[in-house]
Parts: C-alpha cells; sequence; structure tokens
C-alpha cells in the first residue's frame, strides 16, 4: 500500500469541520474511523453527504498508516485548489456559445490515476480546451501527485466536479453539445470525425474505459488509428491526440484567439 503525501490530509475533528464549513470545495473525500462512537464523527458526515463529498468508513489502522498522529477518528484528503463551481462555470459557457463562441469541455471518465489526470489537465490547457468536467466517485482528485504532473495547468483552465455525470452531460447535450468518446472499436477514425461547434470530448480511465452511465450520454464515437497488434494508448496521451485532432479541424483557431475565460484566476 502506497504511503500518501501528508501534505494534502487534514487529521483531527475540529480541523475538518473548519474545512468542511470554509472551504469544502478543497476535500476530495474524507475518511471515518469505522464505528467510531463519537457523535461528532456522526455529524461531520452528515455535513460532508450535504457538500456531496464522499465517505469512506475504515478501520483504525488504516487511518493509522496514512496519518500516524493524532486523527481523532477522521482524515480529510484536499485537493491543492478548490473545485470551480460548477453552475457558475456552466453559465459562463453557455453564455460565451450564445455569443457565437464553441466552447470545447475536456471530461476525463472514471481516471484514478493522479498522474494521468493531472497529464490530461495538462495538455487540455496546452491545446486550448475551456474547461475539465469530472465526477466526484471513482476518480482521482486535485491532489499534490495531479499537480506536479499537471506543471502549473491547474490554475490555467476551470476545473469542477459533480456527483451526477450523466445529468449534466445529458443536460448540456441538450443545450446543443455534440458529445464525443473515444472507444477502440469505433467505427470512424478520428481523422475522419466531425470536430464542429460546442463540444465535449470524452476519455475513459485506465482500467475501465468510459462507464456506461457516460456512455450514454455520447453522440459520437471515434477511434485513434493504431499499428496492427498494438493494444491501446495511455489515456492521457490519447486525449492529447484527440485535442489535437479538434484543433487541427478547426485550423488550431483556438491557440491563437484570445479566448474567454471560465474561472477565476489566482
Amino acid at each position: 500500500m502506497p504511503k500518501v503525501d501528508e501534505s494534502s490530509i487534514v487529521a483531527g475533528l475540529h480541523a475538518v469541520e473548519a474545512l468542511l464549513r470554509s472551504s469544502p470545495g478543497k476535500i476530495n473525500h474524507l475518511v471515518l474511523l469505522h464505528g467510531g462512537q463519537n457523535k461528532r464523527l456522526h455529524e461531520l458526515q452528515k455535513l460532508a453527504d450535504e457538500q456531496h463529498i464522499r465517505v469512506h468508513q475504515l478501520p483504525k489502522q488504516k487511518l493509522d498508516y496514512w496519518y500516524p498522529g493524532a486523527h481523532q477518528g477522521i482524515l480529510a484528503f484536499c485537493n491543492t485548489r478548490s473545485f470551480d463551481d460548477w453552475p457558475k462555470v456552466k453559465a459562463a459557457l453557455l453564455a460565451a456559445k450564445a455569443e457565437g463562441y464553441s466552447p470545447l469541455i475536456v471530461v476525463p471518465a472514471a481516471m484514478e490515476d493522479p498522474r494521468n489526470l493531472g497529464a490530461c489537465i495538462r495538455s487540455a490547457v496546452g491545446f486550448g480546451a475551456d474547461a475539465v468536467l469530472t465526477h466526484n466517485k471513482g476518480g482521482a482528485g486535485l491532489t499534490p501527485s495531479v499537480a506536479k504532473t499537471a506543471a502549473g495547468a491547474l490554475e490555467s483552465i476551470a476545473i469542477s466536479q459533480v456527483g451526477d455525470i450523466e445529468k449534466e452531460l445529458k443536460s448540456l447535450r441538450q443545450e446543443g453539445f455534440a458529445i464525443m468518446g473515444l472507444e477502440a472499436e469505433a467505427e470512424v477514425d478520428m481523422h475522419k470525425a466531425d470536430f464542429g461547434g460546442p463540444l465535449i470530448l470524452v476519455v475513459g480511465g485506465e482500467d475501465r474505459g468510459i462507464p456506461p452511465h457516460v456512455r450514454r450520454c455520447c453522440t459520437r464515437w471515434v477511434r485513434i488509428p493504431m499499428a496492427q497488434g498494438a493494444h491501446s494508448f495511455n489515456a492521457s496521451v490519447a486525449l492529447s491526440l484527440l485535442l489535437y485532432e479538434a484543433n487541427r479541424h478547426n485550423g488550431f483557431s483556438r491557440l491563437g484567439q484570445d479566448r474567454p475565460k471560465f474561472f477565476q484566476a489566482p
């Protein structure tokens, strides 16, 4: 079991409660002592549930392993920056779309490896995407490992996390966004695909690929041509290729234009 970077952990009842009340967006998930009898643990779990923050109940030896100091039965695993408020980001994206702009959103679906997520965010910034939308169940948070791999990109793009990714994607689809999923078995090679208009690019996680509830939202499917006998590309590499192709089809105009920003600059 790998050690966790303790700089990403807040421990103890008072500290975690303060974080839940002041900066819940910084919390990726909570770990509570399984079977803990302290009623404040239950109160904090309820508060986390209201904030749509994942909560896991685990035995004491797991908490001791991750945090050898006094933790009082609760650990908050934190992001290096808060997620951007999705309703605000979405409203800004739709407003820009109404003015004739074609937003480009990246969805790394079920991506558990923080290095892959960090590399995806870095590629999204490098190829002019407007936002990254993630699911708060089963995916990596904005941890120090993600920040290190992203190499400064976390502060250069809107990054939001939602509890019901299927609902949000279907809502965007109704607003006129095409949702393009990357699938090895797709019939259309990406260089022949239509990348026009408001677009969402979806890539799957390392092991599970694109989960079924996200697959149901996709309106287009493309594949990356590969040498015979090759199995697959790393998820972040695949996204980079797809983003490059999206830019090529649009004359790389995204890279030169003064695009709107959909996040609060630090």
